[in-house]
């Protein structure tokens, strides 16, 4: 392990998409077994983790995966594809194997024991009598890769057209030999490799960068060469035709387009958008946030900077600000662009939860993914799993009926579930719909009596709007019976709190009978936010540019006293005034000059100021714990004059006045 120590991080981020890839892959040919294209899939996915996990030592997740190929190659072998309980064993051990890799990281152990699900997989292949033999056959195929270069080629060939397909790595490839285990793997499960190179001796130690498979196959060229380009780190892949088919020496015309010359390159090459390694390349996680971090500082200096200049009467100091104004905007747009990843990381976790669930309630559920390419920044998709993972368990347990229910209501009885992403303006609204039964405020209202929220009285008076609302009260269910899917009054409640970290906000709709709508918007990033900066008791504040409707003059404007509680009255409706310097422990000021009208927690309120400075784009940095916690803060910037501005939480102040 310690000479392959330096790949491991390598190793980590590599298995991971493969076991996503998989479990992504494995759920579809259920769903549509017939689907050649993913079975092909299923076999180069596989064969890149047991090759990769044998290189690096990790013996047991190499054994397991050569184990799940064998259930693999019935896929091949039968239409129908596999039964339920296959495809249960399956995902089972690709849960071993993310647990694997998880424990990889964090000891440098595996700790899997896959000899259990090793005696389960084995069952599978013997109790497929008919599959049997050709899975034993595909094993001698593909042991074929490790056949010694023959002496010669055509005898071995009797007669059939061998392509020769030819790899070309990158010049600083990580780990040639688990690049040509790869490669060559990969070509096995296309069709019949004669010889390779570099050969059975050679694979665990190859250090070279030219990685050559003779084999008899039914693919194209371009489907081979696009295959072996696949793997990471290939510059090129190329075909040419090394035995030509007896056929054509016989005399017997082909078209001219499907008779390449012999040994001539074919023209059919790999595309260049599938060398993901020459176009690509993994930087470490906490080398971007270094990035982000002194991409902040220069937007701090440059700010600085430009206060200075408005007081400075320089020749070309202002043609020279501007200057550098737009080369760091252009930077850090970059910079952000480079933070920047797809929700799809996200998303595609989601089918494989889905059919457990569904299959664990009895429900039919049809999934539909929407804006998988939506980019956000890396910190916001790191942390947006887990209150997805609440949504969806609610729209399956709470919202979608049972087949028997969905045709009593004169619906479909397969529910439909759909989990979109889009941008809208400096934000990303992610939306999870689903066409069930719905929110019934009377039963919710119901529940909130017997918890104490509200009194009999006002539950009378529920509307779909409150009852939304009540669903986010801490310790909150509608649950009859509490399981390990939902109902113990954590999930809603952990969604809010979990987004709100990320500076955002959820809301939820719901029309009785025909669905329910739960919508997260969040910011794009969280390192850098474009803000209105005020003036309160002397101190700064920041608000979010993307939670502000209004600004306006109090003096022009009326403002009454409605039960203790001052009321800004506007043509558009009536809102809580609340004292910027009273909210953050300082004395009421009567005479604030400015009301900045923000959007938090689903309803609108005026924040009253003593002075606004104008906007800023801010580096943030979160506050101390002790500073923190219910303090209605979500954090702090440092101003060009070094003055710290406290950002406002907008949804914890209005929770404030709720």
């Amino acid at each position: 392990m310690d000479e392959t120590a330096e790949y491991l991080p390598m190793f980590l981020a590599e298995g991971r998409e493969h076991l996503q890839e998989l479990n992504l892959a494995v759920v579809r040919i259920e769903e549509t077994p017939d689907d050649q294209a993913t079975v092909d899939e299923i076999f180069r996915i596989a064969h890149s983790l047991k090759g990769m996990s044998a290189t690096m030592g990790f013996a047991g997740m190499a054994a397991l995966t050569h184990e799940m190929e064998d259930v693999f190659e019935l896929l091949r072998q039968r239409k129908g594809g596999l039964e339920r309980s296959a495809v249960d064993v399956l995902l089972e051990c690709l849960d071993a194997l993310e647990a694997a890799v998880d424990a990889i990281e964090s000891s440098g152990a595996e700790a899997i024991t896959p000899d259990p699900l090793i005696a389960r997989l084995r069952t599978l292949v013997r109790d497929d009598e008919e599959a049997a033999p050709a899975a034993s056959a595909e094993e001698s195929t593909s042991a074929g890769v490790l056949f010694e270069p023959p002496a010669d080629l055509s005898e071995l060939a009797q007669g059939r057209r061998v392509v020769q397909v030819h790899a070309t790595l990158v010049a600083d490839a990580s780990i040639p030999s688990v690049r040509a285990y790869m490669i060559l793997s990969t070509l096995a499960g296309l069709g019949e490799t004669l010889a390779c190179r570099p050969g059975p001796e050679e694979v665990e130690t190859f250090t070279g960068s030219d990685i050559v498979a003779w084999l008899v196959s039914d693919r194209t060229d371009a489907e081979l060469a696009e295959a072996a380009a696949s793997v990471a780190e290939v510059e090129d892949a190329q075909t040419s035709e090394a035995v030509a088919d007896a056929a054509i020496d016989a005399g017997e015309t082909l078209p001219e387009a499907t008779a390449p010359a012999a040994a001539e390159p074919s023209k059919a090459a790999a595309p260049r958008s599938a060398n993901h390694g020459s176009s690509t390349v993994r930087v470490d996680a906490e080398r971007l946030d270094q990035l982000m971090h002194a991409m902040g500082e220069l937007v701090l200096h440059r700010t600085h900077v430009e206060g200075l200049a408005a007081h400075a009467d320089v020749p070309g100091l202002p043609q020279a600000l501007q200057a550098l104004t737009r080369t760091s905007h252009a930077l850090q747009a970059m910079v952000m662009q480079v933070r920047m990843i797809p929700v799809e990381a996200v998303l595609l976790r989601f089918p494989r939860l889905v059919r457990d669930l569904s299959v664990k309630l009895s429900k039919q559920v049809e999934l539909e993914l929407i804006g998988k390419d939506t980019e956000l920044d890396r910190s916001v998709v790191d942390s947006l799993g887990d209150p997805l993972v609440h949504l969806i368990r609610n729209s399956l347990d709470h919202g979608l009926e049972t087949p028997e229910e969905r045709r009593a209501a004169g619906k479909p009885e397969t529910g439909r579930l759909e989990i979109s992403a889009r941008h809208a303006g400096g934000n990303v609204v992610i939306s999870v719909s689903d066409d069930g039964r719905g929110i019934d405020p009377a039963r919710v209202a119901k529940k909130a009596v017997e918890r104490g929220l509200i009194t009999p009285e006002a539950a009378e008076a529920i509307d779909m709007a409150r009852a939304t609302e009540l669903l986010f009260h801490p310790g909150f269910s509608t649950a009859d019976v509490t399981s390990d899917i939902s109902g113990r009054g954590v999930g809603m409640d952990a969604v809010r709190v979990a987004i709100r970290g990320l500076g955002g906000e959820v809301t939820m709709t719901s029309v009785q009978g025909e669905g329910t709508t739960s919508e997260i918007r969040l910011p794009l990033t969280l390192a850098i936010m474009a803000a209105l900066l005020v003036q309160a008791d002397g101190r700064a504040f920041a608000i979010p540019l993307d939670r502000i409707e209004r600004t306006v003059r109090l003096a022009d404007q009326t403002v009454r006293s409605v039960a203790g509680r001052r009321m800004l009255v506007m043509p558009d409706g009536v809102m809580p005034l609340v004292c910027a310097s009273e909210q953050y422990g300082g004395s009421r000021t009567e005479n604030a000059a400015f009301g900045v009208l923000i959007r938090g927690n689903g309803q609108r309120i005026a924040f009253a100021v003593s002075a606004m400075d104008g906007q800023r784009e801010l580096v943030t940095r979160p506050l101390p714990p002790e500073v923190a916690d219910g303090s209605a803060l979500s954090g702090a910037a440092v101003l060009s004059d070094g003055q710290i501005a406290l950002i406002v939480d907008c949804d914890a102040v209005a929770e404030g006045v709720a």
